[in-house]
């Protein structure tokens, strides 16, 4: 495992665009045609790919007005954010608060399940784990430790990154790793571990397993073998990917750090959330810098064993705070105003949309930031790499605070 990057087909190779791959095959296939698509959509045709809102209205025997009138008529929003997207369904701005009020119920029933002492009374491994992992889920795998498993996703994300695959897919990958690690150990079952040696098979089967379910064009499993250097073969990757969708009773949605972050994000954007009166380009600056500093303090997260100990909301919520205090550095004359109970941070609105106060989190933002400050000092660099570019920000070059305000 400590040769986990030399047995790999990640150096010195362009990015791996699969969904690029994956149009070009149906263009040329006859499958789709853009040229013909385009020419529909100028010309004001109806187009058969993506058929409206109003033929499915018109099936029920409503007529056009009737669905304008439905169309025109948004529900009424608590946030802000939610008026300015009533109408763009890519923010789903109906069932957002259900959804995550569904993930917040999903992280309180494995909490309850640890710290009620019910899960001695679940025999079935799949079903306790049915979330998120146990923060113990290391200490009965005879071959695998903390060193080996940061080695792992320092190395899948590089391969997330070589794939150009979306960002809820790297925070499922691990999920899932963790959930297979929590349910195949010594404590049901003296005989039955993961192998050092089969761990990167277990990641590389991970990863695609959420890349299907995330992606609309998921990697193949030849390119799954080549990234690993042919370590593996089509066959061992199909039966562990088997393996784990049965230990995990193909429970794919759970909830993960991102889904929490990407509302949080939603709400602030376009917002003066720095409290320093910016003009709106600042404003989209400062805003595009929280982004990618928020995914640099959640991808340390996934490094650190030690973040297996709190919730994917708290993880989320520390996350986002970190950003702030970071992004109030480079933007203010430094934290001053923080400590000195001048400007607070993680505002009312904010405690408002996530029932969580600083207190609910505050410990989880210390050992991430804890993490972030070791991190440097070890050869797993894959985050920092990444943030390093101007692409994410150049996140890793700003300066990190060295302790945290206490609201």
């Amino acid at each position: 495992m400590s040769a986990l990057r030399e047995v790999s087909n990640l150096t010195n190779q362009t990015s791996i665009d699969v969904k690029q791959r994956q149009a070009t095959r149906l263009i040329s296939t006859g499958i789709l045609n853009l040229g013909t698509y385009r020419s529909l959509q100028r010309s004001g045709a109806p187009s058969r790919v993506c058929p409206s809102r109003a033929h499915f209205h018109a099936l029920d025997g409503n007529s056009a007005t009737e669905v304008t009138q439905s169309v025109a008529s948004p529900p009424s929003f608590h946030f802000r954010a939610d008026v300015r997207h009533a109408r763009d369904p890519i923010y789903c701005t109906e069932l957002i608060d259900d959804i995550t009020e569904m993930f917040l119920e999903r992280e309180q029933q494995a909490v309850r399940r640890f710290n009620e002492g019910t899960a001695a009374q679940i025999n079935n491994a799949s079903q306790l784990y049915a979330y998120y992992a146990s923060p113990h889920c290391l200490q009965y795998q005879p071959e695998v430790n903390e060193k080996m498993r940061m080695i792992l996703i320092d190395w899948l994300i590089d391969v997330h990154l070589k794939f150009k695959l979306h960002p809820e897919t790297m925070y499922l990958t691990v999920n899932l790793i963790d959930r297979y690690l929590s349910c195949i150990n010594t404590k049901y079952n003296a005989m039955l571990y993961v192998p050092r040696s089969q761990l990167q098979l277990v990641g590389v089967c991970a990863m695609l397993l959420a890349a299907k379910y995330e992606e609309i064009w998921p990697p193949e499993l030849k390119e799954c073998v080549h990234i690993s250097a042919n370590t593996f073969t089509r066959e061992e990757i199909i039966k562990m990917e088997r393996n784990i969708c049965a230990a995990l009773s193909f429970r794919l949605t759970v909830p993960t750090p991102y889904p929490f972050v990407s509302r949080v994000l939603t709400l602030l954007k376009e917002e003066d959330f720095l409290g320093l009166n910016s003009d709106e380009d600042t404003r989209h600056q400062q805003f595009s810098l929280l982004r990618h500093a928020t995914g640099f303090f959640l991808e340390h997260a996934l490094l650190d064993y030690k973040c297996l100990q709190f919730t994917p909301s708290q993880i989320g919520n520390a996350a986002v705070f970190l950003a702030l205090v970071t992004i109030y550095m480079k933007y203010s004359a430094g934290m001053e105003n923080i400590s000195g109970g001048g400007r607070r941070l993680w505002s009312l609105s904010l405690q408002d949309y996530t029932k969580s106060e600083l207190s609910d989190f505050s410990g989880c933002a210390e050992v991430i930031l804890e993490f972030v400050s070791y991190v440097p000092t070890t050869k797993y660099q894959a985050v920092r790499r990444k943030y390093n570019s101007t692409r994410h920000g150049e996140v890793s070059k700003l300066m990190m605070p060295n302790q945290l305000p206490t609201h």
